[in-house]
């Protein structure tokens, strides 16, 4: 019997035996095998009789079900265990998840903020599938695609009837290949583009911008392994701007890597201040982060926003920085998401992600299922959000009556934002919130 060892993603070692193969193995190597076997947590279960009888119940009832169900396509083995596992891991949490081969990559891709497309951003508005946006330099902005252009067609295919996944997914495709989109401007007019599918490689840094008295204003999106680099590049622009202070819009960011929600606070925090710690099974400690400044540090006043669809990264930066006193945070409460996942790449390229530890803010509270109460509550009804959600690419368009036309309404005014502008002034938090309720009151008066 030889015993060969593979390592995947951290996974620690897999084992294959292969029976009748070769006898005589030194007994000092077979004891190295077996003393690594065992003090990984992973392959411990070979030495568990729990784990045979587990693996032969679930061997029977594959084998049982591969046999007899009566429709021999949907007991193929792949599309069974497929199944098993998603029902296994999803049975732990909400945030653990199965991933069969052609759903780990798109899960890759969407961690790295990439895929393979025309780079636009659509909207579904009453007039039809709107271009929202068009990335800078992409593919669809050198064919000539242009913000408020509607698709009308892609390939041979009408998307009147479509929903907004199944155009996105009859845009994307390989690498390298084309795709004819048939355009239709506000008036009727239409006019055929043919579009090379690229690599699309999205910034998580949304808008940034200055106003006149140095207030800037950087939206993240997203937590990617470049969110750091691509935050010290956009503060470094709007320092030579002049920037004096800063709004910090993590509304609606669901969140990414830990690494890079470190790598964020500490870009506002002195070094050696603990950002966040994490504590695994049976809460037991396993690693404190502390922030590391790569450049210089901001210590300019801070406001963050936030919402309930601010979550796991968000939370971190949201929580660190509002705990150390170095921000203050305007909005609603946000989602509760004090999990911490693990992502396992399987010998097939299926992977697992699953919950590992809890994370916990440098006061040692937790988040998890609660969320982060901001100093200044400024509530937001779903339809207001929605349409903040919109207004973002108002930017794109010309003017408030043209933007009206292809949305539908009139650009909103952001009271969360309005709120973080006052919280730069002299006025006390108290006093703040007395105000927003006072809005609140005049605005549903009758």
């Amino acid at each position: 019997m030889t015993l060969a060892f593979s390592s995947s993603l951290g996974n620690g070692f897999g084992v294959k035996l292969n029976p009748g193969v070769v006898w005589g193995i030194p007994p000092f190597l077979l004891l190295i095998a077996l003393l690594t076997l065992w003090n990984n947590p992973v392959t411990r279960a070979y030495f568990d009789g729990d784990y045979w009888k587990a693996v032969g119940k679930f061997g029977e009832s594959l084998r049982l079900a591969h046999a007899r169900y009566v429709d021999d396509e949907k007991a193929e083995y792949e599309a069974l265990v497929d199944t098993a596992l998603d029902g296994m891991i999803s049975s732990l949490d909400r945030h653990s998840s199965y991933y069969p081969p052609p759903r780990y990559e798109e899960f890759q891709n969407d961690t790295k903020l990439q895929y393979f497309g025309i780079g636009v951003v659509i909207r579904k508005v009453e007039l039809g599938i709107l271009i929202a946006r068009v990335f800078p330099s992409g593919p669809a902005e050198v064919a000539g695609v242009r913000p408020g252009d509607f698709v009308a067609k892609v390939e041979n295919t009408s998307v009147t009837n479509l929903t907004l996944s199944q155009v996105s997914d009859l845009i994307k495709g390989e690498e390298g290949t084309t795709v004819l989109v048939v355009l239709r401007d506000v008036v009727g007019d239409t006019r055929e583009v043919e579009v090379t599918r690229g690599r699309i490689q999205m910034s998580s840094v949304g808008d940034v911008s200055v106003d006149s008295n140095g207030t800037g204003f950087l939206r993240l999106e997203q937590f990617t392994a470049r969110t750091g680099d691509e935050l010290r590049a956009a503060l470094a622009d709007l320092e030579k701007d002049g920037v004096k202070r800063l709004i910090l819009d993590l509304r609606d960011n669901s969140g990414g890597l830990l690494s890079a929600a470190v790598d964020v606070a500490s870009q506002f925090l002195e070094e050696g201040k603990l950002v966040v710690s994490i504590k695994g099974r049976n809460n037991h400690p396993e690693r404190s982060y502390h922030s590391r400044p790569k450049g210089p540090l901001r210590s300019y006043p801070l406001v963050i926003l936030i919402n309930e669809g601010s979550a796991s990264a968000s939370e971190i930066v949201a929580g660190a920085l509002g705990v150390s006193g170095r921000a203050r945070l305007v909005g609603e409460k946000s989602y509760g998401k004090g999990s911490v996942q693990t992502v396992f790449g399987l010998e097939d390229e299926s992977g697992l992600r699953l919950t590992t530890a809890m994370y916990y803010l440098p006061d040692g509270s937790t988040i998890h299922e609660s969320g982060i109460i901001p100093h200044v509550s400024v509530p937001c009804d779903e339809e207001m959000e929605g349409k903040l959600r919109i207004q973002r690419f108002q930017d794109a368009f010309s003017d408030s009556e043209g933007f009206e036309k292809l949305f539908g309404f009139a650009p909103v005014r952001d009271r969360q934002f309005q709120i973080g502008l006052s919280l730069f002034s002299s006025k006390s938090l108290k006093e703040i919130q007395a105000q927003v309720e006072v809005l609140e009151t005049l605005e549903i008066a009758p």
